[in-house]
């Protein structure tokens, strides 16, 4: 199976060729972009392997930002790629715990090594911690078939006894199960529980205060209970 990498990247001509060299190495580019903020929408939707981010982009976001919002809630090997060597950049590049860094220019056989190197030891590094690594999709049953949706698409989720609303971007799906069993099956930095009732997505969160968070059009009630771990969010 071929592993999936994104990659980022400003200089649409290094990009291409980027995407090039690692297609024809038995790579599977999933996606790529020139600016991080468009970057991070498509990471939180993809099943990736690892990422190769430029350091410096176009923008007020860099290579580096887009590494924090990986870190926080994604488990993959990352691989800076830059022109700068100076004190400064190299700083705040090992402040992420990237798995490589490689400086510009580069050849082929160097970035495919360097990529190969941190995507093994990242996953034998994960094997001997036993760490099982969450999907970023789970399949739902409803209406008697097995849907399968991205984890990053769920919005909130609201129990109701021994069924769930599912509450998506574009639909909604009512599932028999408790809230406990399905948290497990998602990954915990990016679901946070605000009440005994309610799962709310990270991501998805747009205003809070002491009491509700909004989500879209949504309030989701903040109970006493569950109050610090919200405020640790923000």
């Amino acid at each position: 199976m071929k592993n999936k990498v994104y990659i980022v990247e400003d200089q649409a001509i290094s990009r291409f060729a980027l995407i090039e060299i690692l297609e024809q190495n038995n790579y599977n580019v999933v996606g790529s972009a020139a600016s991080a903020d468009k970057a991070w929408d498509d990471i939180k939707k993809l099943d990736i392997d690892a990422a190769l981010l430029d350091v410096n982009l176009a923008g007020e976001l860099d290579g580096v930002w887009l590494a924090q919002k990986i870190r926080e809630s994604r488990d993959m090997p990352i691989i800076f790629l830059s022109a700068y060597g100076d004190n400064n950049t190299l700083e705040r590049v090992a402040s992420t715990n990237p798995n490589g860094y490689l400086m510009k220019p580069y050849n082929a056989p160097t970035l495919l090594t360097n990529l190969a190197i941190a995507i093994n030891s990242f996953t034998r590094i994960r094997v001997s911690e036993n760490k099982d690594r969450k999907p970023n999709y789970i399949f739902l049953k409803t209406k008697g078939k097995q849907t399968r949706v991205n984890v990053y698409d769920i919005k909130f989720i609201m129990s109701e006894g021994n069924y769930l609303e599912i509450e998506m971007a574009t639909e909604r799906f009512i599932i028999r199960d408790k809230l406990t069993d399905f948290l497990e099956k998602l990954p915990a930095s990016l679901f946070v529980q605000t009440h005994r009732r309610y799962v709310v997505n990270r991501e998805k969160i747009h205003a809070y205060n002491t009491d509700t968070l909004l989500v879209g059009k949504t309030s989701i009630p903040i109970s006493k209970t569950y109050k610090a771990a919200v405020k640790e969010l923000f």
